[in-house]
């Protein structure tokens, strides 16, 4: 049999795949977070950096969400995989969960919390990338029509409803990232009862921050009432 072939059906395989997978997508939301910092600096700015994103380095951009939403299905399907997996091997898993440390509560809500995720990006990504869902307003700088990605942002999320929908959708992430980051880096091999503690708060610090900050940015686009600088 193949070597490539065989360790990708192996479990060990799998799940470091999963990590690599992860590990992509976290250092996405990052980027993606301070990207939305440009918010603060107004409509000007935020619209710019959108135009420079979506259509001057379009050629370089596209790969890399191509790149992204390959990463995020091979994540959610190997995750799926690797949870059913865990509990073929594991009939008596209420028994054995109890035995577990807290960190591991988190992972009974993995598969949940990936399949909402996937709705939010159906939701999200055609929104706010390609304007699916209705027409985004168009603003001129210097000469250059450009997306009013600043004045659609705050008209969306003046709707109360839209709002809950997005901070719920990123409190769900926080449990997944909270238990996901750290089982990518254990996946691939990061894992010493020295550094697991610091690991582990690492795991904590992030999610805080990237489902705060985006969360953030929702309720105080929420607070603007729909009204674009």
């Amino acid at each position: 049999m193949n070597p490539v072939f065989q360790y990708l059906r192996s479990s060990i395989g799998r799940k470091q795949l999963m990590g690599l997978s992860g590990l992509l997508l976290y250092g996405f939301l990052l980027v993606h977070l301070f990207g939305n910092l440009g918010l603060l600096s107004g409509p000007e700015y935020f619209n710019g950096y959108g135009h420079l994103m979506l259509h001057t380095l379009k050629k370089v951009v596209i790969p890399i969400e191509v790149l992204l939403l390959g990463a995020f299905l091979l994540h959610l399907l190997l995750g799926f995989k690797v949870t059913a997996e865990n509990r073929a091997a594991r009939p008596d898993r209420y028994a054995v969960r109890a035995s577990k440390s807290p960190r591991t509560g988190f992972g009974a809500y993995m598969a949940v919390s990936g399949v909402w995720l996937l709705v939010f990006i159906l939701v999200h990504v055609p929104h706010f990338r390609f304007g699916a869902y209705r027409a985004t307003p168009l603003v001129t700088y210097n000469g250059v029509e450009m997306r009013d990605l600043y004045a659609e942002a705050v008209r969306s999320f003046a709707n109360g409803w839209f709002t809950l929908f997005y901070v719920g959708s990123f409190l769900l992430l926080l449990v997944h990232l909270a238990h996901g980051v750290r089982s990518s880096l254990q996946s691939l091999g990061i894992n010493h009862p020295r550094w697991n503690p610091a690991l582990d708060f690492v795991s904590y610090v992030y999610a805080v921050v990237i489902c705060g900050g985006f969360s953030g940015f929702a309720i105080w686009l929420w607070s603007q009432g729909g009204v674009a600088a």
